[in-house]
């Protein structure tokens, strides 16, 4: 046994013998960046270590998985699959943690009525937008015209189906809500570029929480949009009443300049189909918070 050997070995048995050295092995060991990530997080260095970060403080679990599999050797690429799908189970959805640096990812599905994209995904929503007097002219278009008042006249139509206790009518009271940008959660009311003007959360423990809440509700108000367009367009009396209220709506806003939202009564019983669907249940509207903006 040589020297160096010998100094190893005693220190090994030193190691084990000292609680204190002990204990600072095991950190070592388990918690390699214990002290590097002291400080706030440095969203200008790599990703990687970001994502480190990130889950060190609000994922421990994931943290001490990837430690290991680091330890063990994982190329990059194997570390981010882990680090997302990790995060993504915990229910914010992140798909290359190149994008953890700039705090948490929401995703938003408004709508731009304006944008002539937007039809051509989803053109099964024409019959039902032109009764408020969109039309989709042929040909390429840079922008579609709108109609003024339109976004008055389907909030109210939104407001008036959300009062009903037919599940199924407010079923299709989301996907007005969702239409109009009226629904309050703002994933489902905010377009890609209008989200991206508001600061982005970060990763501390009570954006992590607010992001999680509002990405569940945003989901359940899409899921419920999604049922009530197959409630209306399986419901020609519904679509007939929806055009006639619409019609009402449009005149009142035209003769008076503005809607008396608290005295409109619109008359929808009978109309729902009496469909059993997983309709939200009145979910609490949660708006991105005014410290966010």
């Amino acid at each position: 046994m040589n020297a160096i050997t010998a100094i190893y070995d005693q220190l090994a048995v030193a190691l084990t013998a000292d609680p204190l050295l002990l204990l600072a092995s095991a950190a070592a060991t388990f918690d390699p960046f214990w002290d590097d990530f002291e400080d706030e997080i440095d969203y200008e260095t790599d990703p990687l270590t970001i994502a480190l970060q990130v889950t060190r403080g609000a994922f421990p679990d994931i943290y001490a998985e990837a430690i290991e599999r680091m330890r063990a050797g994982a190329p990059y690429a194997e570390l981010d699959r882990l680090l997302c799908r990790g995060i993504s189970a915990k229910g914010i959805p992140l798909d290359d943690i190149e994008t953890i640096g700039w705090g948490i990812p929401l995703v938003a599905v408004g709508i731009d009525l304006e944008d002539p994209e937007f039809y051509a995904v989803h053109s099964d929503l024409l019959p039902i937008l032109a009764p408020f007097g969109i039309d989709i002219p042929e040909g390429e278009s840079y922008r579609i015209e709108v109609p003024e008042g339109i976004h008055q006249v389907g909030s109210a139509i939104a407001r008036s189906l959300h009062e009903q206790n037919d599940p199924a009518l407010r079923q299709v009271s989301w996907l007005f809500g969702w239409m109009f940008s009226c629904t309050g959660n703002s994933l489902v009311d905010c377009t890609d570029e209008a989200l991206s003007e508001i600061q982005p959360l970060s990763w501390d423990p009570e954006d992590i929480a607010f992001a999680i809440e509002i990405i569940e509700e945003a989901n359940g108000i899409m899921r419920d949009a999604m049922a009530g367009l197959d409630v209306l367009k399986s419901t020609p009396d519904l679509m007939a009443a929806l055009e006639r209220h619409i019609a009402t709506l449009s005149r009142e806003l035209k003769q008076k300049g503005k809607l008396d939202e608290p005295s409109i009564r619109l008359e929808w019983a009978g109309l729902g189909g009496g469909a059993e669907r997983a309709a939200v249940a009145d979910p609490e509207f949660l708006l991105v918070r005014g410290d966010a903006a």
